[in-house]
């Protein structure tokens, strides 16, 4: 059966920088730097949603961010540097959203966290009583799919007939990168794929370059009025 992909498209879906769309509210400031994060990281959405605060560092100019492991580099620690863009205010969001998790005095543990409608982080307590007991105070992979296809339809962007879903942050990404020139290496490097793997090449970059391709551009445009000699 053929997989199909999340249709890429750039981190800023949750919408504006300072309102995010909801009026500035938590759940708003946490997708901001999720979405910013997952682009610039171009992480798998367990990845993202599986680190904790003591994994990352927070510069002036980028994101330093500590992995013990990957799917690809198992057992090989890394310490992976995300410099950021004036287009993607990736510092600016996720300190924003880490001195929010602090003013509610959390500082360590999971980075990403349910927020309940009332703004407040969800404890310990309350995502155990609603049955969160598997992922514990980590949020699941599929609320980060949740809230991209919510943000999507809000913000009105229209896919390519492709299904919009978490892993468009990671497919956006390496797409980005591949149509303005990135190398083979390059891409790898930045996605933690594995040396040689055609998978961003193929399944990202060349379906994107494919969609921009009209090979009826060769043929010439039928005007009536010239064919009736008139």
């Amino acid at each position: 059966m053929r997989t199909r992909e999340g249709v890429p498209h750039h981190a800023a879906v949750p919408g504006p920088d300072d309102g995010e769309g909801r009026g500035g509210r938590p759940v708003g400031i946490r997708d901001a730097a999720l979405f910013a994060f997952g682009y610039r990281f171009l992480g798998r959405s367990v990845e993202d949603v599986d680190l904790d605060l003591e994994d990352v560092t927070i510069l002036d100019d980028r994101v330093l961010v500590w992995l013990a492991e990957d799917k690809t580099h198992k057992g090989e620690e890394q310490t992976i540097p995300l410099h950021d863009r004036p287009d993607l205010n990736l510092v600016f969001r996720l300190r924003r959203w880490v001195n929010y998790l602090a003013e509610q005095g959390v500082t360590t543990g999971p980075l990403f966290r349910e927020v309940l409608r009332s703004g407040k982080v969800a404890s310990s307590e309350t995502r155990a009583k609603r049955g969160a007991t598997q992922r514990g105070d980590y949020l699941r992979p599929q609320t980060v799919n949740e809230q991209v296809k919510l943000w999507f339809a809000a913000t009105g962007l229209k896919s390519n007939g492709r299904p919009v879903s978490s892993h468009s942050l990671r497919a956006g990404g390496a797409t980005d990168l591949g149509m303005n020139g990135a190398t083979d290496e390059d891409l790898w490097d930045a996605g933690r794929w594995k040396k040689g793997s055609p998978i961003p090449r193929e399944r990202y970059i060349r379906p994107a370059k494919d969609s921009n391709k009209d090979v009826f551009k060769k043929v010439p445009v039928h005007d009536p009025a010239a064919s009736s000699g008139d």
